[in-house]
């Protein structure tokens, strides 16, 4: 992803050239057919990288190891909670002796 970001933002540079034609005076000329139909060739491909990524995530997301690790994770949390529900009463009651 980072990859097409700097190829795109080269093609958009190199797509525009920019002339310095006097003291504080530039000339742009505009970028050529084949500079544009390179960017519109970048956008579409980076669009359709952008649907794989989507569906990759979704496919991994919706996998059986995704989920049993969300279940484990579940189990340990309440498993976890107990154990802080037991040491605060155990803290409570020898609060409570003399």
């Amino acid at each position: 992803m980072k990859r097409i970001a700097i190829i795109g933002l080269t093609l958009a540079l190199a797509a525009c050239k920019v002339e310095k034609t006097g003291k504080d005076t530039y000339k742009v000329v505009t970028p050529t057919p084949e500079a544009k139909e390179a960017g519109q060739k970048l956008k579409q491909d980076a669009a359709k990288l952008g649907e794989k990524v989507k569906e990759e995530a979704k496919e991994i997301n919706n996998s059986q190891a995704v989920k049993d690790a969300k279940e484990g994770v579940g189990k340990a949390a309440e498993s976890a909670g107990k154990k802080l529900q037991e040491k605060g009463k155990e803290a409570q009651d020898n609060a409570k002796k003399p």
